[in-house]
């Protein structure tokens, strides 16, 4: 355990520590702008990462028929047919080269940063006396940032240290807004008009799509205000990269098409329209079977009540009939 932590002060903390001060002492002495500035190189590095996320949800797109095609083969839900389902769905994926989970991919590798810097702002800016001195031991030699210290933590009215819940109006209800809603539009973006062939993939998209922005915009109250700098603006570039990497498609919201050219948005248009019907026969028809296997379960406990009824009454005119 202590080799992990020593790899994750040397490998992460540390380098996001210099890294935060030396664009504030670049910055003008603005840690806000710092933590802009650093959010837009991180998204520059992930580019590469985000173009094979794109290229994997493309041949996901692709692949929806042919999906649709097994999923009407082995129907039946018996667990050989799903075993022999899941079997041919994986070998599907092998022979596309395509990784069911890697539009996850940006998601999980932020996961680590998000950590680092909420540790890293707060050490860089802390509160005591003993804090700037673990500060200065935390610092490369060759940083001239540490002449510096203490950093200014405010920006735009905002103290970046403390929680976003206790921020002056509007910021503190702003930023978890404006998290999950740029949150909802890069996951728009990056989901496209994928076609589910299944309820738990018409589930999953669901969650994938609202269920995590508004999370993480709930969870933005808890965080301190330069962390949601941070994710805002990184939802922000996201976007943007996503919109020219994926050849400047059209965002459909609400049955409507933002962005794009007009032959694009009609395009998208249709076939989110296209889109919606399978999904829905899905559900519905999910709901179904589900009805069916509920009027059967309980036709199976009529019939067991019953023959235990008959068996009762014959016991009891046996008994009668020996007195």
């Amino acid at each position: 355990m202590e080799f992990i932590g020593v790899l994750w002060n040397e490998l992460l903390m540390r380098p996001m520590i210099n890294s935060l001060a030396l664009l504030a002492d670049v910055l003008f002495d603005n840690f806000g702008l710092s933590i802009i500035v650093f959010t837009i190189l991180i998204r520059i590095v992930l580019i590469p990462l985000t173009v094979r996320q794109t290229r994997s949800m493309k041949k996901m797109q692709e692949l929806q028929p042919r999906l649709k095609s097994l999923q009407e083969r082995y129907k039946d839900k018996g667990p050989a047919e799903k075993r022999k389902l899941s079997s041919e769905t994986m070998k599907l994926y092998k022979e596309a080269g395509v990784n069911p989970i890697g539009c996850l991919g940006p998601l999980v590798i932020q996961m680590p940063i998000w950590f680092g810097l909420y540790r890293s702002i707060l050490r860089t800016m802390p509160p005591t006396p003993e804090g700037l001195a673990n500060l200065s031991a935390s610092f490369y030699s060759w940083n001239p940032a540490i002449s510096n210290v203490p950093i200014n933590s405010k920006f735009l009215g905002i103290d970046l240290v403390d929680f976003v819940q206790g921020a002056p109006l509007p910021w503190n209800y702003a930023l978890p807004v404006l998290v999950g809603v740029t949150m909802f539009l890069q996951q728009k973006m990056t989901m496209g008009n994928q076609v589910a062939t299944s309820p738990q993939q018409a589930q999953t998209n669901q969650i994938m799509l609202w269920m995590l922005p508004i999370m993480f915009g709930f969870f933005t109250f808890q965080f301190p205000a330069g962390l949601a700098v941070y994710i805002l603006f990184s939802n922000i570039v996201g976007v943007i990269i996503q919109y020219y990497v994926g050849g400047k498609q059209p965002v459909v919201l609400f049955g409507r098409a933002f962005l794009g050219s007009a032959e694009a948005r009609e395009k998208s248009l249709a076939g989110a329209s296209a889109s919606a019907a399978p999904a829905a026969a899905l559900v519905e028809e999910s709901e179904l079977e589900e009805n069916d296997e509920d009027g059967q379960s309980e036709n199976v406990h009529r019939q067991d009540r019953r023959r235990g009824n008959r068996k009762r009454s014959g016991n009891a005119r046996r008994r009668s009939r020996r007195r």
